[in-house]
């Protein structure tokens, strides 16, 4: 955390911080007895997914839509945000609201239609990421670095010629074609959703792998991340918890579709889109949990991790087979 830049930004005032949930950045809630602040400290760790100018004017159209926090300072090792003073949720409270949340969703995905946010992004994120060309050799040298042999198998099945060959030819579907993209979160886990209590809505926050993509891989994240608890204090960090039962994953698609479409009729691209995307974003979290190896200790068991990731994959396309 930098001191002096915090000192500055607050007139010399003393200040406490206190640590909050971040894999991609350090995150710190820093206050004085008059207001507090989050400040990031970016990491290098992703830069093969992340673009932190783009990210940054991304969330500066945001916040004058009052749709996230105002960014106060920012250069490219940092930034300081508006602290927003809305509650945490759990998972329970997301599956018990999950009209209001798949209205939400709707409604940021309609956030494509406005010129601004077109402006920011160009390829859909998912393909772009996983078509990268240097995320074998960057995870390897993670993992050789990190002195890390556990992983060293895991990743070279995900790396294998027969894999690479599934996974890039998933995006020849014709559903992909058949939908346009949306201004998606791509990150859309418990811990970045807050709720304002008081008038019963909810927020988005965090939005470095924010950018184009597929609708149905946006919500086939969100129902895998719906199994993901990271409020646990003791090793592994996280726990998995019991998914949603699929009665209720079509309740959550039809009212998302209603909000973002207008309309009843859930398109059969999209279904198919997040019977996909469901294989995709497993792969996706795999990779972002190898790079994670390299950052200093972020509070979770990263080989447990990783390997959990790789059992849901394989469950995943076993089931889609």
């Amino acid at each position: 955390m930098n001191q002096e830049l915090l000192l500055k930004f607050f007139n010399d005032e003393p200040f406490k911080s206190e640590r909050m949930c971040g894999l991609t950045n350090f995150v710190y809630k820093v206050s004085t007895a008059k207001e507090s602040v989050i400040y990031r400290r970016y990491t290098s760790t992703f830069r093969l997914f992340q673009n932190r100018e783009r990210e940054v004017r991304f969330q500066q159209e945001l916040a004058q839509l009052e749709l996230a926090p105002k960014v106060l300072y920012s250069d490219k090792f940092q930034r300081i945000e508006e602290y927003w003073p809305y509650s945490p949720v759990t998972l329970s409270e997301i599956k018990e609201d999950y009209i209001e949340v798949a209205r939400m969703l709707g409604s940021f995905h309609k956030l494509r239609n406005r010129n601004s946010f077109v402006e920011i992004f160009d390829t859909p994120s998912i393909h772009q990421w996983l078509h990268n060309v240097n995320l074998r050799d960057e995870i390897f040298d993670v993992i050789a670095d990190c002195n890390c042999q556990k992983l060293y198998s895991t990743f070279e099945q995900v790396f294998s010629d027969q894999n690479q060959t599934f996974i890039l030819g998933l995006f020849k579907d014709p559903s992909f074609s058949e939908l346009p993209l949306v201004i998606a979160h791509n990150d859309l886990n418990a811990t970045n959703f807050l709720k304002d209590k008081r008038l019963m809505k909810y927020h988005l926050i965090d939005f470095e792998f924010a950018g184009l993509n597929y609708p149905g891989y946006e919500l086939a994240n969100f129902f895998n991340e719906m199994e993901w608890d990271y409020t646990f204090s003791e090793p592994p960090y996280f726990k998995i918890k019991e998914g949603w039962q699929e009665d209720l994953k079509l309740n959550f698609i039809q009212e998302y579709w209603k909000e973002y479409a207008n309309s009843n009729e859930i398109p059969k691209a999209l279904l198919r889109q997040i019977e996909i995307g469901g294989i995709l974003q497993n792969y996706f979290w795999m990779l972002i949990g190898g790079l994670s190896m390299k950052q200093e200790q972020q509070g979770i068991d990263l080989v447990y991790y990783v390997n959990r990731r790789m059992t849901n994959f394989n469950k995943v396309l076993n089931l889609t087979q």
